[in-house]
């Protein structure tokens, strides 16, 4: 075999986990140099040609090349005076890289952590080394497998296709050394995996101010209200604000002759940034100029404010701050074609408004506790309350004044709301409005001394995705307090990444259902508003492991795994050509409560499901074949009980199993079904149960009619859950979804 092309794979039955034996006194050793691992040589090429159909075949005098080049790890335990073989890894630097070829723990050695350990002596030897980074290749339907080199911390670094015979997709999964180099990492790994600008929490977005803001501070000026809302919105810690020295420029040009205009000692207190003269800087206004002006460009008509206003414009984009604040026409007119040319925010002081239209949060729920929680928005008479919340999860005055507690505290320029249990608020959120920096910052706290914690938590996280979904997609910071342990395991859960000793966690929330007609326009507007690029085309399905290139925000390839794409950007779910789907049925009282799909909002609390992303949907024990992982379920509302005859939602299955009905009642947590109501569903003693999340109510319900249409609204096709076919699928996507 070409040493090219070889390729490593570890089979499903050569797994060993990464747990050490705990009070073992079994001792184990790897060898390296030629004169301690030739003694094996002949059980290594043994144990690997015993298993070529998983590690591919190496005659024995290549291996022995490899060990004299000591490119050859071996695994041996002391028993007596005598060492045994136990394993072996075998690898090609080339430098600055390191291939590994073959990796092999004996049967009786496994789940042991040893083939953790072999890897990570290769990392700590190509580290010492000046090795940038090692690499694996692992086909793609090894589960366990991609498993442990995902633990190992080798992330997919691109797809290939493998051997004709096989016709199998090859991952190369690498790993980024700890090398000190020239060059930083991609940035990228299980706490980053898209990527994504992870700043600390006192780092903000700093935003230009234009001269024409600056004057609508004054009361009696028409944009008064939102300018207020802007240096509201900056005292909140939301954004810091600066100007350019062309505004100071500016204030001098139209001052009386003689007199000294009274905002230029104002202006003062800003951080300031010039614009450098120069061939690169003409260059970047004569572009923004076509952008901008482009007919008083061509006529040569230009005035001094025109120039004026594309000087700020550049002095953003060569100092990278995040954005201008104006109010400038025809500079928000041109922002959308700024932002794609220059990825810079241009925005008026309205955009850190909230729409006074929103609904605020008033919502009851039930617990699995047999408590009552309520999520209501902040009012400035909960002042006291909420900053003894704050005081005992550890936020001194400083910090409540520093962004926990807006100035305006009305829903004016931030989002406010708490979960209550009577009178006492334990959870407390806040975030400013419409994600106007291009980040959203979000700051959640939540007394985790209270039982009830748990809830709170899912509650708020709940709320802010829908509340965020609803404004297409959005770059999420989520900032908290020291010691908020529950609010990070459960924020994970909803996609939310970030390092252990960081205070700051980050998420991207696509809030769409991608089809085949809606790919490009998603794709597109994704990589101009978020930085994070999708493939041009929308790939086919093979399955729900498989892996979608992507480019991240910071400009690296890499690879992530449908099931963890669609989570890290849920609510997200991508429809692709092929991917299996399913149609079921749901009763109207239970989809109002499971899916949240009732058109009206309830008077009462709801019910406990609602607390939970991923919620139980029940069935007969037959249907258990049609809900496999990564499948897309589309609920059918039944006319009983006045149901709508439509499909009016989709999620994505998680896993499905079989429980009996006397079974413990955890499982019934996540439904809306009870031990006592259970038989409304068939009278078999066992039930399917099946996991699901990521679910969107359909804005357009697809009605019976259409159903029939399209081949799958007969009755004998309603009544339990039946597989849909691509077109079928693809159909009914496009009239849920399709735009006025």
């Amino acid at each position: 075999m070409h040493l090219g092309y070889v390729y490593f794979i570890m089979a499903n039955n050569l797994m060993d986990g990464d747990v050490m034996i705990v009070g073992s006194d079994r001792q184990f050793d790897i060898v390296d140099r030629y004169s301690e691992v030739a003694p094996f040589l002949t059980q290594v090429v043994q144990a690997a040609d015993a298993h070529r159909n998983a590690l591919g075949f190496f005659p024995a005098s290549v291996i022995e090349g490899f060990a004299r080049q000591e490119r050859l790890l071996v695994l041996t335990e002391k028993r007596g005076v005598e060492q045994c073989y136990a394993g072996h890894l075998l690898f090609r630097p080339h430098f600055p890289r390191a291939h590994i070829m073959q990796m092999l723990i004996l049967q009786e050695y496994r789940r042991l952590g040893l083939a953790g350990r072999l890897v990570d002596h290769l990392k700590a030897q190509s580290t010492q080394q000046g090795f940038i980074s090692i690499y694996a290749r692992v086909a793609e339907d090894l589960v366990e497998s991609n498993q442990f080199w995902h633990r190992q911390e080798f992330y997919v670094q691109r797809v290939e296709r493998g051997g004709v015979q096989r016709n199998r997709q090859i991952l190369v999964r690498c790993h980024e050394l700890a090398t000190p180099q020239l060059f930083p990492t991609s940035g990228i790994d299980v706490n980053n995996p898209l990527g994504l600008v992870n700043s600390a929490a006192d780092v903000l977005p700093l935003f230009l101010l234009d001269l024409n803001v600056l004057f609508d501070v004054a009361p009696r000026r028409r944009l008064h209200d939102g300018a207020a809302s802007l240096f509201q919105a900056e005292r909140s810690n939301f954004f810091r604000l600066a100007i350019s020295t062309e505004v100071r420029e500016e204030l001098r040009r139209t001052a009386h002759v003689g007199r000294t205009d009274p905002m230029e000692a104002y202006i003062n207190i800003y951080p300031s940034f010039p614009l450098s003269d120069g061939e690169e800087t003409a260059v970047i206004l004569e572009q923004l100029a076509t952008l901008v002006f482009p007919d008083r460009f061509v006529e040569g008509k230009l005035s001094a404010n025109d120039y004026s206003d594309l000087r700020h414009v550049a002095t953003v984009i060569e100092h990278d701050l995040a954005g201008l604040i104006t109010n400038d026409g025809a500079i928000l007119t041109a922002a959308p074609a700024i932002k794609s040319k220059y990825g810079i925010e241009v925005v008026s002081p309205a955009a850190f408004k909230l729409d006074g239209l929103d609904p605020a949060a008033n919502t009851a729920f039930n617990t699995p506790e047999a408590a009552t929680l309520t999520l209501l928005e902040v009012s400035r008479g909960d002042d006291p309350s909420i900053r003894t919340l704050l005081s005992k999860v550890g936020l001194s005055g400083s910090s409540m004044a520093a962004g926990w507690l807006p100035i305006d505290a009305t829903g004016r320029i931030a989002t406010c709301c708490a979960v209550w249990s009577g009178a006492i608020p334990i959870g407390y959120a806040t975030w400013g409005a419409k994600g106007a920096t291009g980040i959203t910052t979000v700051r959640i706290a939540v007394d985790e001394s209270s039982s009830q914690s748990l809830s709170a938590t899912r509650i708020l996280l709940m709320y802010l995705l829908e509340k965020i979904t609803a404004q297409d997609s959005q770059n999420i910071k989520l900032e908290l307090p020291q010691n908020q342990s529950q609010v990070r395991e459960l924020a994970t859960g909803f996609g939310f990444r970030g390092t252990p000793d960081q205070q700051c966690l980050t998420k991207l929330v696509l809030g769409s259902v991608l089809t085949a007609k809606t790919w490009n326009s998603v794709q597109s507007k994704l990589a101009a508003k978020d930085g994070l690029k999708l493939p041009d085309t929308m790939p086919h399905f093979r399955n729900i492991d498989q892996q979608i290139q992507i480019f991240t925000p910071n400009g690296n390839q890499r690879h992530v795994a449908l099931d963890e794409l669609e989570t890290l950007l849920s609510p997200a779910l991508f429809c692709l050509p092929g991917r299996p789907a399913v149609m079921t049925p749901i009763q109207s009282d239970f989809a109002a409560e499971l899916l949240g799909s009732s058109p009206q909002a309830s008077l009462l609390p709801r019910l406990t499901a609602s607390l939970y992303h991923d919620r139980h949907y029940l069935s007969g024990p037959r249907t258990l074949r049609h809900f496999k992982r990564g499948t897309l379920i589309l609920f059918y509302e039944s006319t009983k009980n006045h149901g709508r005859a439509a499909v009016i939602a989709i999620a994505r299955v998680r896993e499905a199993y079989l429980r009996p009905v006397d079974a413990d009642v955890t499982d019934l947590e996540h439904s809306v079904l009870t031990a006592e109501n259970l038989e409304r569903i068939g009278k078999s003693k066992m039930k399917t149960v099946t996991v699901f999340d990521n679910i969107f109510i359909l804005p357009r319900p697809v009605p019976l009619a259409s159903l029939r249409r399209m081949g799958c609204g007969e009755s004998n096709q309603l009544i339990t859950t039946r597989p849909l076919t691509d077109p079928q699928l693809q159909e009914i996507l496009s009239e849920a979804f399709e735009r006025d």
